[in-house]
C-alpha cells in the first residue's frame, strides 16, 4: 500500500475514537448499575476477587487443581448471578460487554500474523478494519470535488428525450427509459461481483448524471465509490510516478475502490505513461473482479481505433456497453 501519511492518520485516530468509545459505553453500563443496585455491585466485587485468587493460586503448589476448580465454579455462579439481575432488570445479557466495532482486532487495529500449524507469530500486521478505512478515505479524498449529490434518479428527466420512433424502430425516449430503468436495477442489486458497464454517446445525453446517481446510491449502501474524470486521475498518476507531489496514493483508491466510475474517457492525450497508468488500473480491476464504469463519447469501434488493443481488448470484452441516444440535454434547456 503506498496511502499518504495523512490517511493511515486518520485511521489510526479512527479506530483510536471507536476503541475509546465502546470501552467508555460498557464502564458507564457498570457505573450506572452500581450505583442503582447494590447486590450487582457485590456481584461484580466477588468477581474480580476470583481474578485475583487465582493469580495467588500460581505461587503455590498446594492442591492447585482443586482451588482452582472450586473458584472457577464460584466465577460460574456469579456469572449466572449477574445475568438473572441483567434479566430481571429488563437488559440484554450483553449489555456490560465492550461492543467493539470490529471484533476481529477489538479495534486495536491490528491483528497477529501467525502460522498456526507450526506454531510460529510473524508479528502484527493491519487488520482488515484499518485497510477498510484506508479505502473509505482515499474514495472520499479522491471524489471529494464531485457534486454526487446533486444527481439522483429521481432528476434525471426523460422528457428531454424524443418519443419519434426512428429508423430501428424505438424512440429515443423508449432507448432510455430502458437504460434508465436498468441502471436503478443496477443499484438495487449492486455487490463487489456487479458487472463493469461501459456508457457511450454523444455530449450531453446524461451519461454523467446517471453515473453520478449510481455512485450516490451505491455509497448509501456502504461501498467505497471513487468517480472522477479519467484526465484527472491520469494527471495525478503521472505527477505522483514522477514525484512530483508528495502524496502516493491514487492508483491504491483506484485500485482498490468497491466501485470506480471513470468519467470522460477520451479526452485525455494518450500519452506512453497515459496508456500504461489506464491499463494498470483496468488490468487491476477486472484481476480483482471488481466493478468499474466507464463513460465515453466514443463508440466501441472508436475505442478500438483510439486506444491500443491491450487496452481495447479489456473494455470490449469485459464491459457491457450501454448506449446513449437522444438529443444535447443541454442545449435543448438553453434553447427554452
Amino acid at each position: 500500500m503506498a496511502y499518504s501519511r495523512e490517511l493511515y492518520k486518520r485511521a489510526s485516530e479512527e479506530i483510536k475514537r471507536r476503541k475509546t468509545q465502546a470501552e467508555y459505553t460498557a464502564q458507564q453500563h457498570k457505573n450506572e448499575l452500581n450505583v442503582k443496585y447494590p447486590e450487582f455491585q457485590f456481584i461484580e466485587s466477588e468477581l474480580a476477587k476470583t481474578g485475583m485468587e487465582i493469580v495467588a493460586i500460581f505461587g503455590t503448589r498446594d492442591n492447585v487443581q482443586e482451588r482452582l476448580a472450586a473458584i472457577r465454579a464460584k466465577n460460574t455462579s456469579l456469572r449466572n448471578e449477574r445475568k438473572k439481575l441483567l434479566k430481571a432488570l429488563g437488559l440484554p445479557e450483553d449489555y456490560l460487554d465492550v461492543k467493539y466495532t470490529c471484533e476481529i482486532c477489538q479495534d486495536s487495529g491490528y491483528i497477529e500474523e501467525r502460522d498456526d500449524e507450526r506454531g510460529v507469530s510473524y508479528g502484527t500486521k493491519y487488520c482488515s478494519c484499518h485497510k477498510d478505512l484506508l479505502k473509505k478515505y482515499a474514495s472520499e479524498k479522491m471524489s471529494k470535488a464531485t457534486p454526487m449529490e446533486l444527481s439522483s434518479f429521481e432528476d434525471f428527466d426523460l422528457s428531454y428525450y424524443p418519443r419519434q420512433v426512428g429508423s430501428n424502430g424505438e424512440s429515443p425516449y423508449e432507448a432510455m427509459k430502458f437504460v434508465y430503468e436498468n441502471c436503478k436495477n443496477y443499484v438495487d442489486d449492486f455487490d463487489l461481483e456487479s458487472n463493469n458497464l461501459y456508457f457511450y454517446g454523444r455530449t450531453g445525453l446524461g451519461k454523467t448524471h446517471l453515473s453520478l446517481a449510481i455512485a450516490n446510491e451505491v455509497m448509501k449502501k456502504g461501498y467505497n465509490v471513487v468517480y472522477g474524470s479519467v484526465i484527472t486521475f491520469l494527471n495525478k498518476l503521472e505527477r505522483e510516478k514522477f514525484g512530483r507531489t508528495e502524496t502516493y496514493e491514487t492508483e491504491d483508491a483506484l485500485v482498490d475502490a468497491d466501485l470506480l466510475i471513470l468519467d470522460d474517457l477520451g479526452a485525455e492525450f494518450t500519452t506512453p505513461v497515459a496508456v500504461s497508468c489506464l491499463y494498470n488500473i483496468l488490468n487491476c480491476r477486472i484481476a480483482r473482479r471488481v466493478p468499474t464504469i466507464i463513460s465515453s463519447n466514443l463508440s466501441v469501434e472508436e475505442i478500438k481505433n483510439r486506444y491500443p488493443e491491450s487496452i481495447a481488448s479489456r473494455i470490449i470484452g469485459n464491459f457491457k456497453t450501454v448506449e446513449f441516444i437522444g438529443k444535447d440535454i443541454r442545449q435543448i434547456q438553453n434553447d427554452e
